[in-house]
């Protein structure tokens, strides 16, 4: 697993609060969530289209479980470690850069945003960010172990 030491310090008991709950919210509407966060990439990252299929079924429901398995984890680092290693593995073939993730951390906050409305408040907003600038960098980090062994 990787070493966190390196990344943000771990989300308070507050924030992962307000991350589930505006996780649960959105999973309401989990259709919409995921339709807004691929729209969003898209016009983010036009040249990664191709990547996906012209059906995004299965995507989506994809990136609604990666969300899942994300905010589950949360709560501790070395789930948020596995998470993030599990992540880049099934991405590897990719070579997702540092800017694809962060256009796609930008997708599901505007896809959050978009759903919730006057709802999702400055708070999530940076409860969000908080986890995002703790969660991308063990990914890359996940991704460069995993690419130096092969």
């Amino acid at each position: 697993m990787s070493e966190v030491a390196d990344h943000p310090p771990p989300l308070q008991p507050d924030q992962i609060a307000l991350i589930e709950g505006s996780f649960t919210r959105a999973l309401r509407g989990k259709a919409e969530l995921s339709d807004r966060v691929y729209d969003r990439f898209f016009e983010l990252e036009p040249d990664t289209r191709h990547l996906f299929g012209e059906d995004l079924v299965v995507q989506r429901a994809k990136i609604i479980w990666a969300l899942s398995f994300t905010v589950r984890a949360m709560v501790s680092d070395i789930e948020l470690a596995r998470a993030a290693e599990h992540l880049a593995r099934s991405h590897l073939r990719f070579h997702i850069t540092e800017t694809q993730l962060r256009h796609m951390e930008k997708a599901i906050l505007g896809a959050f945003r978009d759903c919730a409305g006057e709802g999702f408040t400055a708070e999530m907003q940076a409860s969000w960010q908080a986890a995002f600038d703790r969660f991308l960098p063990m990914i890359l980090s996940a991704q460069d172990r995993l690419l130096a062994r092969d």
